[in-house]
């Protein structure tokens, strides 16, 4: 069993953000707060937006930082203080541009690869060793146009691939929590 308390998915604040690449993470927090029928709260002295969720009979909270993206880990970090939770009991759900759209992976540890909102949680802790979700959002080809093309919409193509991996994504989780890492990786990365 293992030892996650809280779920944080990674975005930029604000309406128009929301279904964009860089918003993969926040968006999946939002899809769980709806599929368990709860509401998420804007908690101002944590920054954040926090619901509570049981799964496997083990209570969860969720968290969406109430930020942009390059400052998530100063609300990860109040919350984690208020909550008295250390950083490796913490899943970040988060974009990412090396996997191709749908492609879903977990990680533990290791740098940010350039994505602000790990870049600012790796900062405020002073740790890598967390837990991380990485879903994929595919790469433009230009290298230049990055900041652009996280900021849109995936395609409609882009859109179904993801949707259609998103539902693996609920039972890793389950599989994480229920049993361990190790078995939820495999199960994801045999997708």
């Amino acid at each position: 069993m293992s030892n996650i308390k809280m779920i944080v998915g990674l975005g930029n604040i604000g309406k128009k953000f929301v279904g964009s690449r860089h918003n993969m993470g926040s968006d999946y927090i939002y899809y769980l707060a709806n599929y368990f029928k709860i509401k998420l709260n804007k908690i101002e002295k944590l920054h954040s937006y926090i619901g509570y969720i049981f799964l496997s009979n083990k209570k969860l909270i969720l968290l969406i930082p109430d930020t942009f993206m390059n400052n998530s880990g100063k609300s990860i970090l109040l919350a984690c203080n208020f909550y008295k939770i250390i950083l490796n009991n913490v899943l970040i759900i988060h974009d990412e541009l090396d996997f191709l759209p749908g492609k879903i992976k977990f990680k533990y540890g290791g740098g940010s690869g350039g994505h602000n909102g790990l870049n600012d949680i790796i900062k405020n802790f002073n740790n890598k060793l967390f837990y991380r979700l990485r879903i994929g959002i595919g790469h433009p080809v230009n290298k230049l146009k990055v900041n652009n093309f996280v900021l849109n919409k995936p395609t409609i193509i882009e859109k179904k691939i993801i949707k259609h991996a998103m539902k693996n994504i609920m039972n890793a989780i389950k599989i994480f929590i229920d049993i361990d890492y190790y078995r939820a990786m495999n199960y994801l990365h045999s997708k």
